[in-house]
C-alpha cells in the first residue's frame, strides 16, 4: 500500500513538472524518469543534463540524467560547503567560505586543485562564480568589490567599490555568471546584473525569489507552487502553476530534464 502511495504520488508530481512552460518544453504529460530519495539540500544539473545533490552533510553527488548515482565527493576539512558552480561540469567549483577554500573537480568528481584565499591577506571571500576560459568571479568583502581571477587566481578586472555604487556594504547570498553577465543576488533577494568586465547595468526585485537559476536567456525561480521564468532581454515574466499538494524547495533545469527538490526526495522528469 506503501510503495502503491508512493508511485502514484510519483506519477503525479512528474506529471505537472513536465508541464512547465520554459523554452521547448511541451504540454504532453509524461511519468518522471526518477525519483531519487537521498536527502538533499540543493540540487544542480550541468549543460550535459548531469544532476548534481549536495547532502546535508555536505557531500556532493553526482547522477546521470535517469538519476543513477555515478560519483560522490566529500572532504570534512574544510566545514560547510557554501556554493557548488556546476556551470563547467570539467571543472566544478566547490567553495567553502569559513576556510577561504576552493576545491576544483573534473567531471568524476575528482580534485584537480585546491586554492585558498587565506594565504592572501588582503581577500575575504564571500562568493564564487565560474566564468570563460577556466577564470572565475569572486565577491571581495575587504574592498566591497567583485573581480575576476585568471586560471592561476592572479587578479584580471575589479569592480567599483559597491559602497560607491549603492550607498550600502553588500553580502551576497549567491553569485553566478551566465550569458557574458554577473548576477549577484542579496539576502533580500534583490539581483544585481554587471556586465562582463563588472560595470554594473540594473537590479530586479521579483517577488517571491528566493533563489534562481538561468536558462537560455530566462532567470528561473519557485514562488510559492509557481516556476517563474524572467525573460532576460523582452522582461516578458511567464509562469507554470505545480497544483501539487508538496512543498517544492528548488528547481533546477537542464537542457532535456527538470529536477525538483522537496522533502521527500528529488524528482527528475523530461524538459520535452
Amino acid at each position: 500500500m506503501v510503495d502503491k502511495k508512493r508511485n502514484w504520488y510519483k506519477y503525479l508530481l512528474g506529471t505537472f513538472i513536465s508541464l512547465l512552460l520554459f523554452s521547448n518544453i511541451s504540454f504532453s504529460q509524461q511519468k518522471p524518469i526518477a525519483i531519487i530519495d537521498t536527502p538533499a539540500k540543493a540540487v544542480f544539473i550541468d549543460n550535459l543534463d548531469a544532476v548534481y545533490l549536495l547532502t546535508p552533510k555536505d557531500e556532493l553527488l553526482k547522477y546521470d540524467a535517469k538519476g543513477a548515482l555515478k560519483w560522490r565527493y566529500g572532504d570534512n576539512r574544510y566545514g560547510k560547503v557554501k556554493s557548488v558552480d556546476v556551470t563547467d561540469p570539467l571543472r566544478i567549483i566547490v567553495f567553502y567560505a569559513d576556510f577561504q577554500q576552493v576545491v576544483v573537480l573534473n567531471n568524476n568528481l575528482s580534485q584537480i586543485l585546491t586554492y585558498s584565499f587565506a594565504y592572501n591577506s588582503s581577500l575575504l571571500v564571500s562568493a564564487i562564480a565560474t566564468a570563460d576560459n577556466n577564470a572565475c568571479w569572486i565577491f571581495e568583502t575587504t574592498s566591497n568589490s567583485l573581480i575576476k581571477l585568471s586560471s592561476d587566481f592572479s587578479e584580471n578586472t575589479r569592480s567599483a567599490n559597491f559602497y560607491q555604487l549603492f550607498d550600502e556594504l553588500v553580502f551576497p547570498k549567491k553569485l553566478l555568471v551566465a550569458n557574458q553577465h554577473i548576477y549577484l543576488q542579496k539576502p533580500n533577494n534583490e539581483i544585481l546584473i554587471f556586465d562582463g568586465f563588472g560595470a554594473f547595468l540594473k537590479s530586479l526585485n521579483l517577488e517571491g525569489l528566493t533563489d534562481f537559476g538561468i536558462r537560455n536567456g530566462k532567470l528561473t525561480y519557485m514562488a510559492g507552487k509557481k516556476l517563474h521564468l524572467y525573460d532576460l532581454n523582452s522582461q516578458n515574466v511567464t509562469t507554470a502553476y505545480l497544483p501539487v499538494d508538496v512543498e517544492i524547495k528548488q528547481i533546477a533545469l537542464g537542457n532535456k530534464i527538470i529536477a525538483a527538490l522537496t522533502e521527500k526526495g528529488v524528482f527528475l522528469s523530461p524538459a520535452n
